[in-house]
């Protein structure tokens, strides 16, 4: 080690770090092989935010001693840092290699694999540090949370028990054992595991019984509620109906699905009652029928339920003993995840709202005669009926409402929706002179959005080599709206279009098309239940594997997956003459879409599929 190196080590640690940095910097100078020097240059660029520089070092340096293993967690850090999993994954799986038994390094694989969506390998790299480290419960732990991620509840629920077993205290273990005992159908001994906790923590404040922290509370408010539900099940005096649990409060695809299907179910004369992803469900459907209403009041009532419907993601279903399970659920890709396979399995019935996401359950070895196929109903969502567009300026300063074709997308900033696709093909297909503009809603992205979005929109002009000023224009909208500003946007639309990797259903499209919006979709997953070339311009597909933009990295919640991949040319021919001649090109889905799908069919359907399930 050279002086200027050992100097700028003292400085370091004295906390100095821009001495450090110089003297580092002068050490490199004199010898650019310096590895202590190029070690501490790379940490303090890191800490000082330079993550390019800070990467740039610690690659020459492992270059260098490719058995340096801190400089490798060093880097392996900057790249996690910088957004780059698997180049980080891949400098912590070396540090694995070269010291099997340091257990750090298998910890933060695991976490990082887990953050990836590898839950396999996340699992078996916890596991590792679990076992390196035998006396440590935060690692059982942190392994259990991967396991359940990975629909083991089973083995979570038996390594969080030994957990608890040594040390009682532990919060995180104790909820997270409840909820794997929820999710293997036990909420009595989810209520035992977090009784006495709320009974010693009431104790200690002078109460009866206490809330407890990180979700736990909720967690035992359900195993009571299925608790409850179980003991009613077994009442000869109560009277029969169904349990349907949904998240009826929250702005989602399944929770709309709820609650149209319940309302649609009680016009029928169904009995229910609901229950919501966290407990006891406060939401109520408004009827103009007194008898109705008077039903609506009773939907948090005491019943006797022949089953027990979820319309939920499989690993969210929380069986209630002596209730046969059915889960409503859907999938966007052509075959479902192990874990959600494995999930189902423990169900009686899986129902989906197509052909497609049936196919992906068989897939993955779902039994074909345990799943049924009842799709949803289509109607128009009730802010439109009262909507205007919005008055919005484009970004070249001409009203939206003036240009001739107005084309809609609206997607959460998700891989899967292929929003890098969809401005690929505005870029290449439309020019600058068109009488058309792309109205492109973004959102639940999160505070970096805009940034992120941008740096779509930079990626897509240098693939293609198109310059925004060439295209039509686009109108990139990233605040929030409440409904009436989204029916605001519907309102603006002369077409919808949608580049989609796949989808479960797609609301977004079968809302603008009740509408009267043209379609542009891609003939995949659900958009083949209830688009056809009458009433849709559809894009041909391949299918491959499920990858983030510009990426060899999986989209974590489809790891080792595949989707589908529309065809960019066919895309933009099709969107190409959309723009320039809309008459011509002109397809309505109106009315097959309200008259095909109506929400009292689907209820009828539910209910065939449902026939005897619990009897």
């Amino acid at each position: 080690m050279g002086q200027d190196t050992a100097r700028a080590i003292e400085q370091y640690r004295a906390g100095r770090r821009d001495e450090a940095l110089a003297l580092a910097e002068q050490a490199l100078r004199g010898n650019p092989g310096d590895s202590g020097a190029l070690n501490l240059a790379g940490a303090i660029l890191y800490e000082l935010g330079r993550l390019d520089e800070a990467e740039g070092a610690l690659s020459r340096l492992v270059a260098l001693d490719p058995l340096f293993v801190q400089a490798r967690i060093n880097l392996a850090v900057v790249r996690q840092t910088k957004g780059a999993g698997i180049k980080a994954a891949a400098q912590f799986r070396i540090v694995a290699a070269l010291i099997p038994d340091q257990m750090e390094a298998h910890e933060r694989l695991g976490s990082l694999l887990h953050g990836l969506g590898d839950n396999v390998g996340a699992t078996r790299h916890l596991r590792h540090a679990a076992r390196l480290a035998p006396e440590d419960p935060n690692r059982r732990v942190l392994l259990s949370v991967s396991l359940m991620s990975n629909g083991a509840f089973a083995e979570a629920a038996e390594i969080l028990s030994g957990v608890l077993a040594r040390h009682p205290g532990h919060s995180d273990a104790r909820s997270h054992l409840a909820g794997a005992w929820l999710s293997l159908g036990r909420p009595d001994l989810a209520d035992e595991a977090l009784s006495k906790a709320s009974a010693e923590l009431g104790a200690e404040l002078g109460a009866e019984a206490a809330p407890m922290a990180g979700g736990a509370t909720e967690t035992l408010d359900r195993a009571r509620l299925y608790l409850r539900i179980a003991d009613e099940a077994r009442r000869p005096h109560v009277p029969d109906g169904m349990l349907v649990r949904a998240p009826f409060s929250v702005l989602s695809g399944y929770g709309d699905f709820a609650q149209h299907f319940v309302r649609s179910l009680m016009e029928r004369g169904q009995t229910l009652r609901l229950a919501g992803l966290k407990g006891e469900e406060s939401w109520r459907p408004s009827f103009a029928d007194p008898i109705l209403q008077a039903a609506a009041r009773r939907l948090g009532d005491p019943l006797r339920p022949r089953l027990a419907l979820s319309m939920l993601t499989p690993l969210l279903v929380e069986p209630i003993p002596g209730v046969p399970t059915v889960n409503y659920t859907m999938f966007e890709g052509p075959r479902i995840p192990d874990s959600w396979a494995a999930c189902n399995r423990a169900h009686d019935l899986v129902v989906v709202p197509t052909d497609s996401s049936r196919l992906a359950w068989i897939a993955a070895g779902h039994p074909e005669d345990r799943i049924r196929v009842c799709p949803p109903g289509i109607a128009p969502n009730p802010a439109d009926a009262s909507a205007r567009p919005m008055a919005l300026m484009g970004p070249r300063g001409r009203a939206v409402m003036d240009y001739r074709v107005r084309v809609l997308n609206i997607s959460d900033f998700v891989a899967r929706k292929n929003l890098d696709g969809l401005l690929r093909v505005w870029l290449r297909a439309t020019r600058a002179d068109d009488d058309a503009i792309l109205i492109l809603k973004v959102g639940k992205g999160g505070a970096s959005l805009v940034g992120e979005v941008r740096r779509l929109v930079e990626q897509g002009m240098r693939v293609t080599g198109r310059r925004l000023e060439e295209a039509a224009p686009i109108a990139l909208l990233t605040e929030r709206y409440d409904e009436q500003g989204i029916a605001a946007l519907y309102a603006m639309a002369t077409h919808y279009f949608s580049l989609s990797h796949g989808e479960g259903w797609d609301l977004p499209i079968t809302r603008a098309g009740c509408l009267g919006a043209g379609l542009i979709a891609p003939r995949h997953s659900a958009y083949t239940a209830y688009l056809n070339d009458e009433v849709a311009h559809l894009i041909p597909c391949t299918v491959g594997p499920a990858r983030m933009p510009y990426s060899e990295a999986y989209y974590p919640p489809f790891h080792g997956l595949d989707w589908w991949h529309p065809d960019e040319d066919a895309a933009a021919d099709i969107l190409s003459q959309v723009v320039r001649n809309p008459e011509g090109e002109r397809r309505d889905a109106a009315r097959h879409l309200r008259e095909s799908f109506t929400w009292d069919a689907a209820a009828h359907r539910l209910l065939d599929a449902l026939d005897g399930v619990g009897s």
